[in-house]
């Protein structure tokens, strides 16, 4: 046995002989001797070089311009995949607030069919759960306008409810709440969670005029999530009209780029991450120190950003590594590369990192294809992958 740690390490391979090491990538079998690159991320095993492939069957395969690679070349590499999936930020539009989703433009913005798979909870969603692997879907509704109509988010919750109730192995519930009225938002919280076993709440970003959460109006919310233990998603909206005239509309080479740019592009993102920093800077995790507060998109443009904000000082008496570690967990809904994953896993524990889609706004096999390259790629040990991809969310959820 021969352990290969350093970035240039040159190693003749016997017969059978077990070697460990660490690679970033598959690579091609150069020459004889076999030259293994080295990294940090991938830990391969117990990788037995079959009698077959001795240094010199490699350097035969390499003069014919065969070349395999040397992973290829080593039978008992199989990447783990989890046995579940739990996605948490999906989206379903009951009838009491389609017209307010219609009326945002989304649908418009969306592939067509976008608004169909919103309403269906029935044979066309499990299908396409079964095609990306989904064991199980939390639903939330799609609305943000509806934080201002108490009537219509019961409404729509009794839809969600109603969604659960007729395939419970497969849905769990997030609630819209009337944030507009934060009492009737933390009684229509506990009712639901309490009396209807929702596991949170999904909470868009602002209300119709900007005003963002981080107020002390908003405080009987949040002592109600905290109270009763589930998290709160805060999810993307688009900024005000105000705030799209003056940042984002532009003369375009492109039509579509303005709505793209204040939206998914960069302006859903960059506004959750603001939202995020100013609950930080007006003290509600200090408030609310066991506060539950889940975002997707890979950490809303965060990540990249926490040494900044502590480095700066945006406040001098506590560090947003204390938020970030205590108070966040980040979902990577819509965001499939292993690149942005590995940003990711760099600032944040695996324990607060948890696999999503965005349905339907985002394609659910495109999400089973990326838990398929974190495998291949071995980005995760087989129990991080687990916690990742569901058991995470279970205890979170209490699922």
């Amino acid at each position: 046995m021969r352990t290969v740690q350093s970035d240039s390490n040159t190693v003749c391979l016997g017969r059978n002989e077990t070697v460990y090491f660490l690679a970033s990538r598959p690579t091609s079998i150069p020459s004889t001797p076999i030259t293994i690159i080295t990294c940090t991320y991938l830990r391969y095993k117990d990788a037995h070089l079959p009698p077959r492939f001795t240094s010199s069957h490699c350097y035969q395969h390499r003069r014919q311009s065969h070349s395999p690679t040397f992973l290829q070349a080593l039978p008992s590499y199989k990447p783990y995949l989890p046995k579940r999936l739990i996605a948490l930020e999906e989206h379903v539009v009951s009838p009491s607030l389609e017209a307010e989703v219609i009326a945002s433009g989304l649908i418009q913005r969306s592939a067509p069919g976008t608004l169909e798979k919103l309403k269906n909870v029935g044979t066309g969603r499990i299908a396409d759960m079964d095609a990306g692997r989904l064991s199980l879907m939390v639903l939330a509704q799609q609305s943000a306008s509806g934080m201002e109509d108490p009537d219509g988010c019961s409404k729509a919750n009794n839809a969600v409810q109603d969604a659960i109730k007729s395939n419970p192995k497969r849905f769990a519930g997030f609630a819209v709440l009337p944030l507009a009225t934060p009492d009737q938002g933390a009684a229509e919280l506990e009712r639901r969670v309490k009396k209807l076993g929702f596991r949170g709440a999904m909470i868009w970003n602002h209300l119709k005029d900007g005003t963002y959460f981080d107020g002390g109006r908003f405080d009987p919310v949040f002592a109600k999530a905290q109270e009763l233990d589930v998290p709160l998603s805060l999810h993307p909206d688009s900024p005000t009209q105000d705030i799209f005239q003056r940042l984002f509309a532009g003369d375009y080479v492109q039509p579509q780029t303005a709505g793209r740019f204040i939206t998914n592009s960069w302006g859903w993102h960059v506004d959750v991450g603001t939202h995020i920093l100013r609950r930080y800077g007006a003290g509600v995790f200090d408030r609310f120190p066991k506060l539950k507060v889940m975002i997707g998109h890979n950490g809303e443009d965060l990540p990249m950003f926490i040494d900044r904000v502590n480095s700066t000082a945006l406040r001098n008496d506590t560090t947003f590594d204390r938020v970030w570690n205590t108070n966040i967990w980040t979902t990577t809904s819509a965001f499939f590369t292993v690149r942005a994953f590995q940003q990711l896993r760099q600032v944040a524990p695996i324990e607060r990192i948890m696999y999503s889609v965005d349905y339907p706004f985002s394609n659910i096999t495109a999400g089973w294809q990326f838990v398929q390259q974190l495998a291949e790629q071995r980005v995760l040990t087989n129990q991080e992958m687990n916690l990742f991809a569901y058991k995470n969310a279970e205890k979170l959820l209490k699922l």
